[in-house]
């Protein structure tokens, strides 16, 4: 590093530690605030206590995957009241998050100080800042290992990046937003399909103390079905910034899920389809904007999506952001459209704030954007990426 360059880092030192403590004050505001999710976890929290928590990992408590309930238990042995304690967990894979944003960009720009300036932009992104210590929710979990996957893959270290991408589905099944990007790859020849052999391995070895303490294998392993995860969200969707905003009806859900999820996989798979067939070059700069994409276009096009299943795209975007700068509206549109739908659940509100068009509409152009770059034909040899 330059001598203009530590002064320079020195002068900023201030500022930055600022943004940090403004990052960390940011989180204690919510600290105490109590959602109906929260009293949720509180339940199953008790579920734990009163059997004994090894005997508890063995029963069936609430509908999250068997390495959410590990992370549950261990709060009952932590000491303070139980909404700190849990909250302080959740709160803590916001690091996890922050950490790989910075890896990411630090691959694409060099140096401490972009690396850094996008992290701390992702600790202080207002849905970041609120998943966890104000909603009590647990998305930093799961997109934080899919962010992981997603370095690893740009690392070329495919069994780690797939170990990392099967993490984040044991965790949520909102995981699966960053398989398209592993299917992507694959069919490309930039990812062995042997270590894909790492999905089952992995998700199975993590609901191994599951097992061992009684609980029944089929049971935990079909978790996940679509038929048994419906029941929590029989709406089209529950106040999420998706397709189904412009259809609010309420006959033949069922029959319109089924095409949801249908017109999903043909989407995923035809935008697979145009990216190998036109022998697009996978860049790590494509990477990462088929990543985005995938995460924005998979929850606006499922049925029964949750406002805050963005998450990933919330923080996905940002990155975009600092490897194609002229990109930099993206992430604008993201936030924008996941925090207007955060509304209704956080303020108790029957209606939302706007209409959810609006950033379901939001929410689109984002698509668009990221797919016509996504898909449009590369630049030409010596022309500057942007």
């Amino acid at each position: 590093m330059s001598i203009d360059s530590r002064r320079s880092l020195r002068t900023e030192a201030p500022l930055i530690v600022a943004l940090i403590v403004l990052a960390v004050l940011a989180r204690l505001a919510g600290r105490g605030e109590v959602t109906i999710d929260m009293r949720t976890f509180y339940a199953w929290y008790a579920d734990l206590e009163s059997g004994g928590v090894w005997h508890s990992l063995g029963e069936e408590i609430g509908n999250y995957n068997a390495p959410f309930l590990y992370l549950l238990a261990l709060t009952t042995i932590l000491p303070g009241p139980m909404v700190l304690k849990i909250k302080l967990v959740w709160v803590a894979f916001d690091l996890l998050l922050v950490f790989f944003t910075y890896r990411l960009v630090a691959l694409r720009r060099p140096g401490r100080r972009i690396p850094l300036l996008a992290a701390l932009v992702v600790a202080l992104l207002p849905t970041v800042v609120v998943n966890a210590s104000f909603w009590g929710q647990t998305d930093a979990m799961w997109a934080g290992f899919a962010l992981a996957g997603v370095y690893f893959l740009l690392r070329e270290r495919p069994w780690l990046a797939v170990t990392m991408c099967t993490v984040a589905l044991a965790f949520k099944p909102q995981g699966i937003f960053i398989f398209p990007l592993l299917l992507l790859l694959a069919v490309a020849g930039r990812l062995p399909w042997r270590t894909l052999l790492a999905v089952p391995v992995v998700y199975v070895a993590l609901c191994l103390p599951a097992f061992l303490a009684g609980r029944d294998p089929i049971e935990l392993l079909t978790l996940y079905d679509p038929g048994r995860q419906a029941i929590h969200v029989p709406n089209l969707t529950s106040n999420a910034p998706s397709a189904y905003a412009f259809f609010p009806v309420d006959v033949r859900v069922d029959s319109v899920k089924s095409l949801g999820y249908v017109l999903a996989a043909a989407l995923v798979v035809g935008l697979c389809h145009v990216l190998v067939a036109r022998r697009t070059e996978l860049t790590p700069d494509r990477v990462v904007l088929a990543a985005t994409t995938f995460a924005i276009l998979l929850p606006w096009t499922l049925p029964g999506m949750h406002e805050r299943y963005f998450f990933l795209a919330d923080v996905l975007s940002v990155v975009l952001a600092f490897y194609r700068p002229r990109l930099w509206y993206v992430p604008l549109l993201v936030q924008a459209a996941s925090l207007l739908s955060y509304g209704p659940f956080l303020f108790g509100r029957k209606a939302p704030l706007i209409d959810l068009m609006i950033p379901a509409a939001l929410m689109l152009a984002a698509l668009i954007v990221t797919t016509y770059h996504l898909v449009r034909r590369p630049l030409s040899s010596g022309q500057p990426t942007t």
